[in-house]
C-alpha cells in the first residue's frame, strides 16, 4: 500500500480499513475484543497514510492520560538533569508524556499547589525526588488523591511504598576505605542537606569504616553543607582554617567537592599532594576540574530510568518489584595521594 502525507482522521482510517470508527479507537486503545487480523488491517492503513492519534481525544475516551509527572526540588542542577533524562527516556519508549514540575520544599503552600497542578494536568502518576520523597505529608496526599508513585531515594529506613533507590552507604564506605587504604587518617565529611534523609546514608558509610578501622574523627572535622558549590566553599574554609588540617576532604556530593577545590587553591594546596578531595555523583564537572575528580558513580539517569518504568508498569497493570536498587560505583581520578 502507497504511503501517502496527508492530515490523516480516524474516519479516513476507518473507511480505507472497512471497519467501524469504534473498532479504530479499540485498536489504537489496545482494547480487548479485537482480533489479532482486524488489528493487522487497521494498522496496516495507519502506517499508511501515517495518521496520528488526538492524544486529547484518548485521554477523553479512556478518562485517564499517557501523563506522568516529575516532582523535583534540589539545588543540584546536574542531579535533576540526569534523572530527567532517563525519565523521558523510559518515557519515549512506553508513548507517554512528562510534566516536569520543579516544587519549594519549605514553600507554605507546597501540598495545595501541587494538588493543583495534579488536577489541572490529569497526571496519571509522578515521580518524586528527594527531598519531596520524604516528605509523609505529600505522600498521603497523593494516596488521597488515587495517584500512583515512585519515589526515588527515600530516606526512610522502611518505607510500603515504590521506590528507586541506589547503594549510598555501601558506596561511601567503599570511597572512605579507600581513602584509609592509602594512608589517609585525619579525613574531613561534609555532609549534605539535612533535609534530604538518603545522603544521611553517605555519612554513615563514612562513620562505618572509620569505626570499623578505628580511626577517631574528631566533630570539627564534620560539616554540614547544603549540597551546594557555596556550601563547599564556606565548609572547606572552617575545615582549612584549622591548625591541624585534615589530609584528605570526602564531599557528599561533587559541587561541594569542586567548592574544597576552590578553596584548597586560594590557601596554595596542591590537589592531591598536600590534600586530597573526593566527592559522590560523578557529575560532568568531575572531569574537567583540576585535577580530575576522583568520585562515586550515581547511576541517575538508569535511576530516572527504573522510576518511570516502574511508574507506567503500575499504571499498565504489569507487576513490578516495590524496592528497586541500583548500584553505585567507585570512580578513581587523580584528586587521592598515597601517605603510605
Amino acid at each position: 500500500m502507497k504511503k501517502i502525507k496527508t492530515n490523516s482522521t480516524m474516519s479516513d482510517v476507518a473507511k480505507k480499513a472497512k471497519v467501524s470508527l469504534k473498532t479504530v479507537s479499540r485498536v489504537i486503545n489496545k482494547e480487548a475484543n479485537v482480533s489479532l487480523k482486524t488489528i493487522e488491517k487497521v494498522q496496516k492503513v495507519i502506517d499508511a497514510i501515517e495518521y496520528q492519534p488526538n492524544t486529547s481525544a484518548q485521554t477523553l475516551a479512556r478518562g485517564k492520560t499517557k501523563i506522568i509527572g516529575l516532582l523535583y526540588d534540589t539545588p543540584s542542577p546536574n542531579y535533576i538533569s540526569h534523572i530527567m533524562e532517563g525519565i523521558l527516556s523510559q518515557c519515549y519508549k512506553s508513548d507517554y508524556e512528562v510534566i516536569i514540575h520543579p516544587c519549594r520544599f519549605n514553600e507554605r503552600t507546597l501540598l495545595r499547589d501541587i494538588e493543583l497542578m495534579i488536577k489541572r494536568t490529569r497526571l496519571s502518576g509522578v515521580v518524586i525526588t528527594p527531598p519531596l520523597s520524604d516528605m509523609e505529608d505529600l505522600i498521603n496526599l497523593l494516596t488521597e488523591l488515587s495517584i500512583p508513585r515512585v519515589l526515588i531515594s527515600p530516606g526512610a529506613k522502611e518505607i510500603n511504598q515504590p521506590s528507586i533507590k541506589t547503594n549510598d552507604q555501601e558506596a561511601s564506605k567503599a570511597m572512605t576505605n579507600y581513602l584509609i587504604n592509602n594512608g589517609h587518617k585525619r579525613i574531613a565529611f561534609i555532609k549534605g542537606h539535612p533535609s534530604h534523609r538518603s545522603v544521611g546514608d553517605r555519612v554513615n558509610g563514612f562513620f562505618e569504616a572509620m569505626n570499623e578501622a578505628k580511626i577517631n574523627c574528631p566533630n570539627e572535622l564534620i560539616e554540614s553543607g547544603l549540597n551546594s558549590y557555596e556550601s563547599g566553599l564556606e565548609c572547606a574554609r572552617k575545615l582549612l582554617s584549622l591548625r591541624n588540617k585534615p589530609t584528605a576532604i570526602f564531599a557528599a556530593n561533587d559541587e561541594m567537592a569542586a567548592g574544597v577545590i576552590r578553596i584548597a587553591q586560594e590557601h596554595n594546596l596542591q590537589i592531591p599532594e598536600d590534600l586530597s578531595v573526593v566527592g559522590f555523583d560523578d557529575s560532568p564537572m568531575t572531569k574537567l576540574i583540576s585535577p580530575p575528580l576522583t568520585t562515586i558513580k550515581q547511576p541517575l539517569d538508569l535511576m530516572g530510568e527504573a522510576a518511570a518504568k516502574s511508574l507506567i508498569n503500575q499504571l499498565e497493570g504489569v507487576s513490578t518489584a516495590i524496592k528497586i536498587t541500583i548500584n553505585s560505583k567507585l570512580v578513581i581520578r587523580d584528586s587521592i595521594s598515597s601517605l603510605n
